[in-house]
């Protein structure tokens, strides 16, 4: 590689989202996330469909628990900023579900965490110099 060109660049992005598993919270509002349901993947406007595909594709081969979740425009996240950097960053979205967001009780499940942290580092192992995050 020469020393004036740019890696192709990567970015998981890693927050939490609403879990719906308790009253007062609609599924057609926020989907389908649920504690000890596994992590959360948006896939949208904003997601490059490759890394959506690794980290897909990485859950169902290791058996990691996920949901999905859709997207229409901006994530509300740090994805948004991320994907726009420089030339452009293929970004990914991996969020962990989290019960009473936005109190005092907030709750999210160790074992999410972990599937979310597996998931992240076992996709990133598939990453190399070769990798196209070219959509095609």
């Amino acid at each position: 590689m020469c020393a004036n060109c740019i890696a192709p660049q990567m970015a998981i992005v890693v927050d939490v989202t609403f879990a719906i598993d308790h009253p007062g919270v609609e599924k057609k509002e926020y989907g389908d996330a649920a504690i000890e349901g596994g992590p959360v993947l948006t896939r949208g406007s904003i997601i490059s469909p490759v890394v959506f595909g690794m980290l897909m594709k990485t859950a169902e081969t290791r058996k990691i628990p996920f949901s999905l979740h859709a997207a229409g425009r901006e994530t509300s996240t740090d994805a948004d900023a991320i994907h726009i950097a420089r030339e452009g960053v293929a970004t990914g979205l991996v969020s962990v579900p989290n019960r009473y967001m936005h109190s005092p009780n907030e709750l999210a499940s160790l074992q999410d965490i972990d599937h979310a942290a597996e998931l992240i580092a076992e996709t990133c192992r598939v990453v190399t110099s070769k990798t196209d995050f070219t959509a095609r």
